[in-house]
């Protein structure tokens, strides 16, 4: 039985980037993208939230899909000084924090980076499935607003391979793009391509068309030959 994952990006369109004329909905809508695709590509379910969907809604809807991993994709917002990346679960120890903590070895490389349980948060408490809540990088500043825009899919793709990791699925790679057909070499070796204008059973009417070709100004000569 394959797995499941239900990804719910943030729908908060009035959250303004420093960096880009942008705001958190639309980044996290084109990683939840990128890391479904990299998740299915990998042989696992997945559902995506609709965009003006409740936080109730989106709960409902990842139990009825019996997921078996809850995804929230959101970007931070604090002081505009601090950056990393933060990640939320319902208890530590517990099967969210696993997940996290698999997802966290993927995503967050840094040294600002952190995995903590809050049980506060509506979508890390309420569905039946551990929920992997993603905070991928704060977005008030500049820096981190133009990492996102430029990285959208490479976080995705990061998610989609902790949570692999996790699920215990093997982690399917994009395949690289395919290079062009290499332009043919040219010869090395001299070669002569010769241009037959004619093949006749009876020597005289071979004898004319030559005459015909150097009237035209062709140079040319009657080679004997087997049918």
């Amino acid at each position: 039985m394959s797995k499941k994952v239900y990804i719910s990006p943030s729908d908060q369109v009035s959250n303004a980037y420093a960096w880009g004329n942008t705001n958190e909905h639309a980044q996290c809508q084109k990683i939840a993208e990128a890391e479904a695709a990299a998740l299915r590509r990998s042989g696992v379910e997945v559902q995506v939230a609709a965009l003006g969907s409740t936080m109730a809604q989106r709960c409902a809807q990842s139990n009825a899909f019996k997921a078996d991993i809850h995804n929230c994709v959101h970007t931070n917002a604090c002081n505009k000084q601090v950056m990393g990346t933060r990640m939320f679960c319902y208890s530590v120890p517990g099967k969210g924090y696993d997940a996290c903590k698999a997802v966290f070895a993927e995503l967050a490389p840094g040294t600002s980076e952190n995995v903590q349980k809050n049980p506060n948060l509506y979508e890390v408490r309420t569905p039946a499935a551990p929920t992997v809540y993603c905070e991928c990088e704060f977005h008030d500043t500049v820096e981190g607003a133009k990492w996102i825009v430029e990285h959208t899919t490479e976080i995705g793709e990061a998610i989609a391979k902790g949570l692999c990791k996790y699920l215990g699925v093997t982690f399917v790679p994009a395949k690289a793009e395919e290079k062009p057909a290499e332009e043919p070499k040219a010869d090395t070796e001299q070669v002569l391509y010769r241009v037959q204008v004619g093949a006749f059973a009876v020597r005289a009417n071979a004898d004319r068309m030559l005459e015909k070709l150097k009237a035209a100004g062709f140079a040319g000569f009657v080679v004997k030959g087997k049918k």
